[in-house]
């Protein structure tokens, strides 16, 4: 049948627009559909967060053993887990790293964010690494405040409480709508995310070490319901999801059994219209795209 086919297949009726970017990075062998337009990221852009966060332990200006402190009003609510926690918990930047990737912790993502010097470094950094189509413009704080008609720039206790009380009550208008794949917006296209990934997984830029690192992490991921899913039981996915509103997306690699390689895959999305749809179409461009590589062709 071939890559192409396998994918345009299960596209097919699909509940949304759906960008995708695959690649077997052994023979080169692709598939992509719209992986040239602009997706908004949601948290998938947490991992050019991470590889910026690693450019700069790896120029000496941050430890990764160093520790921060969590303050009771820089909480940042959605997903993750250190907004539960008392202020005063001192962790390291890799505690840090770690779980702003495998809870999608939002909190810990903007703590790493402001030691790399603002979510405009970040872009930077793409750039300078040709990935021209990564555009990043919100932290986590200012995502979600978008989300809920809200538009304070930085953290504090009262627009905390503000947003959850409008994400509660759903009293609010929408200023910025944050699902809207626009240079607003955290945005890019599936190919240039996947080239990311495969500028990690084949150790193209940092050092070995660190990428080894960040591959560690990403298959530490706690969210697998989405390209891990349908996959053979055992099967390692180092990946990042991302969800906002009707985005629902997931972006990784891929490790092959029997020696049959590696593949790094970038699914994004917009206008879905039910997450749970969305997130087995996910794992069924997963799964057609394994079952082409495992066999014959």
């Amino acid at each position: 049948m071939g890559w192409q086919q396998a994918l345009e297949d299960v596209l097919t009726d699909s509940p949304g627009v759906f960008g995708v970017a695959a690649t077997h990075l052994e023979t080169g062998k692709t598939a992509g559909n719209l992986d040239d337009q602009l997706f908004q990221l949601a948290s998938a852009f947490k991992i050019p967060i991470m590889v910026t966060l690693m450019r700069e332990v790896e120029a000496g200006n941050i430890r990764l053993d160093q520790r921060v402190t969590l303050k009771q009003d820089e909480r940042v609510p959605g997903s993750g887990v250190l907004q539960e926690l008392d202020a005063g918990a001192a962790l390291t930047v890799k505690d840090l790293a770690t779980l702003m990737t495998i809870v999608s912790d939002n909190y810990a993502t903007d703590l790493v964010l402001e030691l790399v010097g603002g979510i405009e470094q970040v872009t930077a950094h793409m750039h300078e690494l040709g990935l021209k189509n990564v555009h990043l413009r919100h932290t986590c704080w200012q995502l979600l405040n978008h989300c809920v008609g809200m538009n304070e720039p930085a953290p504090s206790e009262a627009g905390f409480h503000e947003y959850e009380r409008r994400e509660d009550t759903g009293e609010y208008e929408i200023i910025l709508d944050v699902s809207k794949p626009t240079l607003e917006n955290n945005v890019a296209t599936p190919a240039d995310l996947n080239r990311l990934l495969i500028m990690i997984a084949q150790k193209e830029i940092l050092t070995p070490a660190s990428c080894d690192l960040m591959l560690d992490i990403l298959r530490r991921q706690q969210y697998n319901s989405r390209l891990p899913f349908l996959l053979p039981e055992g099967t390692k996915v180092a990946h990042k999801t991302g969800t906002v509103n009707a985005v629902v997306n997931d972006a990784g690699i891929i490790y092959l059994p029997n020696g049959k390689g590696t593949i790094a895959i970038t699914v994004l999305s917009r206008g879905v219209t039910e997450k749970s749809a969305a997130e087995l179409t996910i794992a069924r461009v997963a799964r057609a795209i394994y079952d082409q590589a495992m066999g014959a062709e």
